[in-house]
């Protein structure tokens, strides 16, 4: 698929310059963010009171994530038109949408379980448990169910699959968008033991975007990815005993 033969209903209008211009903004908000916060810990606890809990900071983390929603619209609809719906968020058009994902969520568990293999015979680090940083207990599960589960996969799909994909597709070509939408989501991860199944996974998200021209089925796995990583982390971490550990 070249540019030409994109639909022109389906064609998005920011360019490689926009694309560059957001990623380097969405990373610069990104790295000041977190230097405010480390800021206002070190000045917080410079005053003799007690550090802020895990949660609070986890909570403080992944608002900073949903700042990737910012550049994806400034340099996206606020500058061109069209609302949420040209970032993706549209109605799928067909119930059979549910099958895809179910579909997509069994390859990704696949992908993941076979690279755990690999990684570990290769004797690669993974990524770190992120589940403590919520606190412990039902209230951890829950805030990382809510800020991993929801808020996370739904700033990470409007800004790699709603903004970055279709426009790499429309400009590069639909093999390119695909692979440069699917390596920069991977990098920015940043751990080297994951980006191999993350990469893959962004291949199954773009794959879902373009089925169905819709971002709800790819946040609707990315979530349930991400739900199943937290409630496994959680069970190992309170039932060892029954999962082998």
């Amino acid at each position: 698929m070249t540019e030409e033969s994109v639909s022109t209903e389906r064609r998005v209008p920011w360019t490689v310059r926009d694309m560059v211009v957001a990623s380097l903004a969405a990373l610069g908000l990104f790295i000041v963010g977190v230097g405010l916060l480390a800021m206002a810990q070190f000045l917080w606890t410079a005053s003799g009171r007690e550090a802020p809990g895990q949660g609070v900071q986890a909570l403080a983390i992944f608002t900073l994530e949903a700042i990737l929603i910012l550049p994806a619209w400034w340099w996206g609809p606020r500058k061109y038109g069209g609302g949420w719906r040209v970032l993706g968020l549209r109605r799928s058009p067909s119930w059979n949408m549910i099958g895809a994902v179910a579909l997509g969520l069994v390859l990704t568990l696949a992908i993941n379980a076979g690279w755990e293999q690999v990684r570990q015979r290769l004797g690669w680090a993974g990524q770190p448990e992120v589940l403590p940083l919520f606190g412990g207990g039902i209230q951890g599960l829950l805030l990382a169910l809510f800020l991993g589960g929801v808020v996370a996969s739904v700033a990470e799909e409007i800004f790699f699959r709603g903004y970055l994909y279709p426009g790499l597709r429309d400009r590069l070509g639909l093999g390119w968008g695909l692979v440069l939408s699917s390596a920069i989501f991977s990098v920015v991860h940043v751990f080297p033991g994951v980006l191999v199944p993350i990469f893959l996974m962004g291949l199954i998200f773009a794959w879902l975007y373009e089925r169905y021209d819709s971002l709800w089925p790819c946040i609707l796995l990315h979530s349930a990815v991400n739900t199943l990583a937290f409630l496994a982390a959680f069970a190992v971490e309170r039932f060892p005993h029954l999962m082998g550990g």
